[in-house]
């Protein structure tokens, strides 16, 4: 027989299995088609086990502080020294509050390796030890959460958002690696360090205070299913078994829940509905990263005091809320992308922290004016120093506004520097630079013994307030 024949025989043996085994793969992708178009079971269990997946991996890659030093030559002894630097004979008008970490201000804080955060009045005057590891023992309120085997909270809860009280207690938000959601909750801690409550409830970015000491805090919800929004002449669907929407929950001073705000149910009401379907992700449409309460209206902008302005990182846009109804009163969008932490500053002139896009050089300190439409970059501009002319972030970074509105603290939370510049004509004031001894960590390489080490900034906050 010759080798065609015998080729030929071996197929022919073997065609009803091939055959079966596509019959098999083509069912198996009808039945795929039928249930991704009608999103009958089991759609959603497996809808939400890739989005879990996804969002696992997404927060395994993202590493902690801590894992994202880079050595520069300075040495360790002069590191302390370098961490701000002031413009001429300028000091500081307003204390500052800088974040920290394990390991992080250990010359401050040396019985806990580590300082959270640590406020600066021209020089460090007050610093909160680092005792992350006591908060699951105030807890008061824990929504349930899929950690990974992986995951562990003195690794994976980074602090991301801070805000000093009246009196010295901080609030602080944490994000979770290695865990679905990633919003880690948010804390009350004492001078000491220590938690005083810790509610476990998804809270993520940036808390800020309202009226009669109010807090507002971003916290991400879990819809139980796909979400259509509809409005005259079309729809759109929100996939992903049950995406995430967001919410704005509104605690007192001992971290009860006195109201939840629903923004994905307030935008779908609302006559800017269609703008959900411009959404960068479907399973996450708003992305909240910011909410702030106006305290001077603008009548002839349709501002009121009381009203809320919430930032959607995944519209690329901002929201004003009703003080009243919590109701959409508009939605805001322009040349600005992925933007973070809208701040009123009066009238009708908004501050934002704008990501930029990769058609831009730099990411920008940026104010809208809606009464005439006007968008004006405060920073960087052509007498920016060349050293921070180009500072970048697709998807982070912050602005605080100084007590008085005169200047703002902008985070470029990688490029692990923050400046302050007059917001008037966007002179530089100062640089703060996340830089510290870490020749005593055994975990780091061995040149820490001769350099000192930069770490990401996720925000400076102005400790007056914010």
């Amino acid at each position: 027989m010759t080798r065609a024949r015998r080729a030929l025989a071996w197929a022919w043996e073997r065609a009803p299995a091939a055959l079966f085994a596509l019959a098999l793969l083509l069912a198996a992708f009808a039945l795929g088609m039928f249930v991704e178009r009608t999103e009958a079971w089991p759609y959603g269990v497996v809808a939400d086990a890739v989005k879990t997946a996804r969002t696992l991996r997404a927060s395994s890659l993202d590493d902690p502080p801590t894992e994202g030093a880079v050595f520069v030559d300075t040495p360790p002894a002069e590191a302390a020294a370098e961490r701000v630097r002031f413009a001429a004979a300028d000091r500081l008008a307003d204390p500052v509050l800088v974040q920290g970490g394990p390991g992080l201000f250990a010359d401050l804080c040396p019985e806990t390796g580590g300082c959270l955060a640590v406020e600066y009045a021209g020089a460090a005057v007050r610093a909160w030890p680092w005792r992350l590891d006591e908060f699951p023992s105030a807890l008061i309120a824990e929504f349930p959460y899929e950690h990974s085997p992986a995951f562990s909270f003195g690794e994976d809860a980074q602090p991301v958002g801070m805000l000093r009280l009246p009196g010295g207690d901080l609030l602080v938000t944490l994000h979770f690696g290695h865990s679905h959601p990633y919003g880690g909750g948010i804390a009350r801690v004492g001078r000491d360090g220590r938690p005083i409550w810790y509610r476990k409830d998804y809270a993520h970015h940036l808390p800020s205070l309202a009226a009669g000491g109010r807090i507002l805090a971003p916290g991400i919800r879990l819809e139980d299913g796909p979400v259509e929004v509809a409005w005259e002449g079309g729809s759109f669907r929100l996939g992903c078994g049950a995406p995430w929407s967001d919410a704005v929950r509104v605690l007192d001073g001992g971290g009860r829940l006195l109201e939840e705000i629903a923004l994905l149910d307030a935008l779908a009401a609302s006559p800017w509905a269609p703008a959900l379907a411009t959404t960068s992700d479907p399973c996450n449409p708003l992305h909240l990263n910011y909410v702030h309460e106006i305290e001077d209206g603008d009548a002839a902008s349709g501002l009121a005091a009381g009203d809320l302005v919430v930032s959607f990182r995944n519209l690329s846009a901002f929201t004003v809320l009703d003080r009243g109804t919590r109701e959409v009163k508009r939605v805001v969008s322009g040349t600005f992308h992925r933007q973070h932490s809208v701040r009123h500053l009066g009238g009708a002139r908004f501050a934002m922290f704008d990501n930029g896009n990769r058609r831009r050089d730099a990411s920008r300190l940026l104010v809208v004016d809606l009464a005439t439409g006007e968008e004006t970059t405060v920073f960087p501009h052509a007498a920016t120093p060349e050293r921070l002319r180009n500072l970048f972030s697709f998807l982070e970074g912050h602005v605080a506004i100084s007590p008085g509105g005169e200047r703002a603290l902008v985070t470029f939370s990688r490029n692990r520097v923050a400046v302050e510049v007059r917001l008037a004509d966007g002179e530089v004031l100062a640089e703060f630079r996340s830089i510290h001894d870490v020749s005593d960590i055994p975990a780091f390489p061995g040149e820490r013994a001769e350099r000192a080490a930069l770490f990401w900034i996720r925000a400076v906050h102005y400790a007056g307030g914010e």
